[in-house]
């Protein structure tokens, strides 16, 4: 079983990517956030910055892509195999407002014929000037705008030669909200011509174990909101199942040399040094103290759980504009888990 780390717009940056694999194991892939192709046939710099083979270095990355238009997406195709990528990802899963308004993402499943038409236009051209596109294609999908459409969109997706198919199975409608339908899920599953990866709700190693009881012949995972809460899952899956790519010997010994000796070789050490690095690699990457410190905000929005007396640490955290307030909060977080 692979264990993939799902784009998360803002967070999954490429610095979040190197300090990741840097400090944990258990995944053997990573995706970009979404890269925009539009009709001016551009990258902005700072999607560009995500895809430099130096800024992923010893990493599998996939490159994914948003837009509703096929001429967008061959040229798109075109520039990422540039630096050295084969395959892929087409997003049509975003559910944000900001997109589907546009047509991209989520919207694109609202008609099953004019998605047929869009992948056609795209595999023609491919298929006829093969040297121009050796690059694979994978698509992350959910299984409909307003309603589930498994079996319409299932023959669509076995019409093209796609190299995975990623299944969120929630409608657009659903945002992130109510459980993924297994049901629906379990329909495209069966029915599909390409390998099947899961994604959706995978938030504990127990989410993990009992959806492989269900599903014994899934191939591959993708875990989003539940890496970013619990960095180490992927590790804590491979340990409790042997699945997934092992990453101990890749780790970097230049991770954080300020550990608190309360936490120095147990876990909670090894989560320290990970903000730490991580907060020092988003300050290299973006310009501005109070953008890094929102950054880190959001990032122990989701992990503070992990920590069973985090609330006045958290709430620290959340005031915080500068390094030194932000340092303080989570060195009040630790010291409770010490006491």
């Amino acid at each position: 079983m692979k264990i993939y780390c799902a784009p998360m717009e803002g967070l999954t940056l490429f610095p979040f990517r190197q300090v990741h694999h840097a400090c944990f194991g258990g995944v053997s892939k990573y995706y970009t956030p979404f890269l925009v192709a539009n009709q001016t046939l551009h990258f902005k710099k700072k999607e560009i910055r995500e895809i430099l083979p130096e800024n992923n270095r010893g990493l599998e990355v996939v490159p994914q892509v948003l837009t509703n238009k096929a001429e967008e997406f061959l040229w798109a195709v075109k520039a990422i195999q540039e630096y050295g990528y084969r395959e892929i990802n087409l997003n049509l899963g975003c559910p944000s407002p900001t997109v589907v308004t546009r047509g991209g993402g989520a919207a694109m499943l609202a008609d099953p014929d004019r998605l047929d038409r869009f992948f056609e236009e795209i595999f023609e051209q491919m298929e006829a000037h093969p040297e121009e596109y050796p690059a694979q294609i994978s698509v992350k999908t959910r299984t409909g705008m307003d309603e589930h459409m498994p079996e319409q969109l299932i023959r669509v997706f076995n019409r093209y030669p796609f190299c995975e198919l990623i299944i969120h199975p929630r409608r657009r409608l659903d945002q992130y909200h109510g459980a993924p339908d297994l049901d629906v899920f379990e329909t495209m599953m069966k029915e599909s011509r390409a390998p099947v990866c899961y994604n959706g709700d995978i938030n504990t190693a127990e989410d993990y174990r009992k959806l492989t009881e269900r599903f014994p012949d899934l191939q591959a995972v993708m875990i989003g909101r539940g890496l970013i809460r619990d960095p180490m899952l992927a590790e804590r899956i491979v340990r409790m199942t042997g699945a997934g790519a092992w990453g101990a010997e890749g780790q970097s010994k230049e991770i954080s040399d300020t550990v608190p000796e309360a936490f120095a070789g147990s876990e909670k050490s090894r989560l320290w040094s990970y903000q730490q690095e991580l907060c020092h690699r988003y300050g290299e990457a973006i310009t501005g103290e109070r953008d890094v410190v929102a950054k880190m905000k959001e990032v122990w929005g989701f992990m503070a759980d992990l920590f069973p007396d985090h609330k006045k640490g958290l709430k620290q955290i959340r005031k915080a504009k500068t390094y030194e307030q932000y340092e303080a909060g989570v060195k009040m977080i630790m010291k409770s888990e010490a006491d």
